[in-house]
């Protein structure tokens, strides 16, 4: 190599580099977004329980479950695993278009 192309690739390698550092795959931060559908939790006043329910965003109730516990949606790992029972809602709903009962989604994220 001359001594003139020896700068130009270091300075080529030291930009890469900078370029690098700069670019950022993935938002930590940012919450998982659902696409279709919302939860809502009514807990009953003085005691653990707490009815889950999931609905369309056409606002129509497509799963229901009670569960002998409160839950705490402040968390983001509460928060993950209702939406991941809510897209396992959302499909068996646009497969079938009935509310299914006794599923017990819910209920089995939060045993372990």
């Amino acid at each position: 190599m001359n001594t003139l192309s020896q700068p130009r690739l270091a300075i080529t390698v030291l930009m890469i580099l900078v370029a690098s550092f700069g670019t950022q795959a993935q938002s930590k931060n940012s919450p998982p977004v659902v696409r279709d559908g919302f939860w809502v939790i009514e807990t009953t006043p003085k005691s653990h329980q707490c009815t889950v329910r999931f609905y369309t965003n056409e606002q129509k109730l497509i799963y229901q479950e009670t569960m002998n516990r409160s839950l705490n949606i402040d968390r983001k790992q509460t928060r993950l695993q209702l939406n991941v029972a809510l897209e396992q809602a959302m499909f068996v709903w646009n497969a079938t278009h009935k509310v299914p009962t006794d599923r017990q989604w819910v209920a089995v994220r939060f045993e372990r």
